[in-house]
């Protein structure tokens, strides 16, 4: 079941889908496009990983062409962990406060996808 609280009130705009396939049943968050991009702008680092998320932020590729596996989510969790509030251009302590919340969410997702040896794949919808 996707959860979908962090696109409320956002319905009719971009948002992402984060999420694996269990069986035949989508399990995940989806989430409105501008706190998935705070959390992208928070994370970013000159010197990313290849391979992670922040890659494809810089880049727009991956995700941002369609429905993008995670082959490397121990890169993701570590880029997520990187998160500073103090290089964002937003100040809105709501969207700040939003954007934590989802990155907690998102390390507890992909840390138990990668105990089940499940594929986590993201996409914009």
């Amino acid at each position: 079941m996707l959860d979908k609280k962090y696109c409320e009130g956002y319905e009719g705009e971009e948002q992402i889908k984060i999420w694996c396939d269990e069986g035949c049943e989508e399990n995940g968050l989806l989430v409105w496009n501008g706190f998935f991009d705070t959390i992208l702008e928070g994370c970013f680092k000159p010197e990313f990983q290849k391979g992670g998320i922040i890659e494809c932020y810089y880049n727009h590729d991956g995700f941002y062409d369609g429905k993008w596996e995670m082959k490397y989510p121990h890169i993701v969790l570590d880029e997520l962990k990187t998160f500073d509030e103090n290089v964002l251009d937003t100040k809105s302590q709501g969207i700040i406060k939003i954007a934590k919340d989802i990155i907690g969410q998102l390390i507890y997702f992909i840390d138990t996808a990668i105990s089940k040896n499940a594929k986590v794949y993201i996409e914009y919808e």
